[in-house]
This record gives structure tokens, sequence and C-alpha cells, in this order.
């Protein structure tokens, strides 16, 4: 069972998981409230309970912990409880800035070494690009200032695209009406996404609201394509596959996917999609998943990058989908994060969750090691595909193993990003690169 709903004795859920993590030390036990007294645990943390404390058994131990009543949920009842999960309801968690980390760079860039990465292009916001291009598909873009509105901004406006589906003409809908291509009109279950993740990649605002915020990749040029208004695409299947081949065919190299396709068949045109991308030479990051412990779908494909999350003590993120298609992780729990909403309001804040955010940093990762390599990889990797497949190499070797902390190889992959280390290695010979079969 991938999940529990539990309800207290009547302590916070923030009580019920402070106790927990003294039974637990060395595992990520947080917990995911839905309701006051309600939150969410995962199924790995109950079988640990089980296994460290067989004498007295997890559903005892849990009611010592303050459990008052826990049920099993299957992958689709945890869905729907998410789904009427209000985020901005509960008390955002602080921005984390451990002292280990570099002056002025949230904990994330600094344990992927983001900063001597962008130190060898120039530092950031004065990275030559050199025709870099990043797309995202997701739920579009808002005229955040981490994407430089208000001044020169690096989102190709004029390519962005909506692959959004529209009632039919002369037809009344209930639903908002669309605001342009690749805009989100922060409406819909997970609205403001794309901003969140799109500023997690490119985002460059030195003068930010509680210190300087930055993208992994700050100003790489970004192309935005909405084609939903919630991270579960299985409604929105061939909308991707169109929202690929215009990324494709507009010159992306890297395409970010912190999206997922949850308990549902995976359609032809999508595959084919990531197929052409793949023989394209065009590198697809995508989210690993939440919540579910089955890598979803198109992460799980062959021809795309699979991404899991850990947290800012290089530990396994509790929430995080996991398995053999991961190829490494990045972090993907309380991040700093750029926030939009209704109404024109625009900030920052913590509380950025999901293998949606280690996908982006691996995104920007890409663009760097694409603009690295720039002028080696056409002799480097003749084969279009090659540059993919010498992408994807190069990141799972020069991931690192946190100190200290049990690493499962087989569930999150080969370690943790490390950019620094990418662009500091050198290409591999294309000769010993392997073509992924079809997706």
């Amino acid at each position: 069972m991938s999940n529990f709903a539990l309800t207290t004795d009547g302590r916070s859920t923030a009580e019920v998981e402070r106790r927990l993590r003294r039974y637990l030390p060395g595992l990520d036990v947080r917990l995911t409230p839905f309701g006051a007294r309600q939150a969410l645990i995962r199924g790995p943390l109950v079988r640990a309970l089980e296994i460290e404390y067989p004498h007295i058994g997890a559903g005892p131990l849990l009611q010592v912990l303050g459990v008052a009543d826990i049920k099993p949920l299957t992958d689709e009842e945890t869905i729907a409880v998410l789904r009427q999960r209000d985020e901005w309801l509960l008390p955002e968690r602080p921005v984390l800035r451990p002292a280990s980390a570099a002056p002025g760079v949230d904990w994330h860039l600094a344990m992927v070494r983001a900063p001597q990465a962008w130190a060898r292009l120039g530092g950031a916001g004065a990275i030559d690009w050199g025709g870099v291009l990043v797309g995202q598909i997701d739920t579009g873009y808002t005229r955040h200032p981490a994407f430089g509105f208000g001044g020169t901004s690096w989102v190709d406006t004029a390519r962005a695209a909506s692959f959004f589906p529209s009632p039919p003409q002369g037809e009344v809908s209930m639903f908002p009406a669309e605001l342009g291509p690749g805009q989100d009109n922060l409406q819909g279950p997970n609205a403001g996404h794309g901003t969140r993740i799109g500023a997690t990649i490119c985002g460059h605002a030195p003068g930010a609201p509680g210190g300087a915020f930055h993208g992994a990749a700050p100003c790489v040029p970004l192309l935005p394509v909405r084609i939903t208004d919630s991270v579960i695409i299985n409604h929105a299947q061939r909308e991707f596959a169109q929202a690929l081949d215009h990324l494709v065919a507009a010159g992306a190299g890297v395409v970010n996917v912190s999206l997922g396709i949850a308990l549902a068949v995976v359609v032809g045109e999508l595959k084919r999609a990531i197929d052409r991308a793949y023989e394209a030479g065009v590198i697809v990051v995508c989210a690993a998943g939440n919540y579910v412990d089955p890598v979803v779908a198109p992460a799980r494909l062959n021809r795309a990058l699979a991404i899991a999350g850990v947290t800012d003590a290089g530990r396994p993120w509790t929430n995080s989908s996991f398995g053999p298609e991961v190829d490494f992780s990045a972090p993907a729990a309380d991040l700093r994060r750029a926030n939009t909403s209704a109404g024109g309001g625009f900030g920052y804040g913590g509380g950025g969750d999901g293998t949606s955010y280690a996908s982006a940093l691996v995104s920007g990762a890409a663009a760097l090691w694409l603009r690295q390599h720039r002028d080696a990889l056409a002799a480097a990797c003749p084969q279009p595909w090659q540059r993919v497949e010498a992408f994807a190499t190069l990141a799972r070797a020069t991931a690192r193993l946190p100190p200290g902390v049990p690493w499962q190889p087989g569930a999150f992959g080969s370690g943790i990003l490390d950019i620094e280390a990418l662009l500091a290695a050198p290409l591999p010979a294309a000769a010993g690169l392997q073509r992924q079969p079809p997706a």
C-alpha cells in the first residue's frame, strides 16, 4: 500500500511528525496534512515501523505517537485526497538557508553546486546562452518578475503556445477564458505551477524580497507551452505530444516535464513524440512522480530521464516516487519558489515540494551542460540521439552519494545531481553510447 490516511487524537499533525522522527532517525518522515487533524503517511514509513519495532507493531506505536485512526488508501484515493487539498490554507514552511549554503544562495542550489557551475560560464545573470533554449510543458507562464518581466524577459512569448482544450465555438463555457498562447489563467487545481517550475529552471531576480532568487540556469531562454491546469495529465496526452513536437521544431535542446500520467495507459501518440524528440537530440527531463510508489509516465519511458527527489539532508524525500527507472535525484522538498496568484500577486516563499522541482533543477543543469559543450557536441556526438545519451551518462556518473545516508541505487538512481562535476566531466566517446529502444 503506497499511503495511509491518519487522524490524530487531537494533537497536531506536526506534533505526530515530530514524535515519529524520534522513532525513525535517518529517514524523511514528513506527513502531508489535508486537514486540521488528518494527514497522509507514506506506506514505506509504516513498513519501516513494522521492521524496526516488530515487538510493538506499527498500529500500537502510532497510537502512542498520537494517531487515533489510520486506514489504507489506494493510489486512486490518494490522488482524490490530494486534489481536494488546498495548500494555501496550510501554514507555509520557512525558507531553508543552512549555514553550509553559499551566502545568498538557496540550499537546493548549493546542494547541486549550481553557483560553481555558473562561475565556469560567467556567473549568474551573465551567461551568454548562445542559442540554448529550454522548453517547458506545463500550465503556462505568468508575467512574474523572476522571468525578467518589468525589464527584459528571457521568456520566448512570441513562440509560446497553448494546446489547452477549448470549448466548441459558440458554446457557453463555465470555465474561464484562455488569456493567450502559453499563458496561465491561474484557474484550476494546479494554477501557477508553470510559473513555479519555470522560475526554478531559469529565474533570476537579484533584488527579490528575502534575498536573491535564482533558477538552476539563470536567464536561459524559456519557451513555455500550456496543455493543462493540472499536474496529472491522463486527459491531455495528445496535447502533450503536440506540445513536444512544437518545442522540438522550435529548436529546444531540453524539455522539462514536471507532469505525470497516473494509473492510466500511455497513448501511442505520446510515446511516438518522445521517440521523435530523442532522435532529434532533445533531452526530455521528467519528474518521477509524487505520493505513488511506481515511477509515472512519461518519466518511466525508455527515452526520457526520470528524476526522483531528496531533502536538504540528502535523504530520499518520503513522498517521491521511486524505482529502477530513476536515473538520479535532485532536491524536491522545502524549496524556495516563485509564487503567483489570481489578481496579479507575485512573490517568493518556501514550501516548494515535489519531483516537479527536482526535474526543473536537472533541466537547468542540462541547459548549462549544452552551453558548456556547445562547440564540441556536434563533433563528439554526430548522431543527435547521442547528445541525450551523453548527458544522461555523465549526469548519472557524476551524481554524488550523500555522506552518512543509506542510498538505494535501484530506487533513487545513482546519486544526487552535481552540476559542477557534470560540467567538468569530459564528453564520453560516441562509440560507447547505447541507443535506447523506442518508448
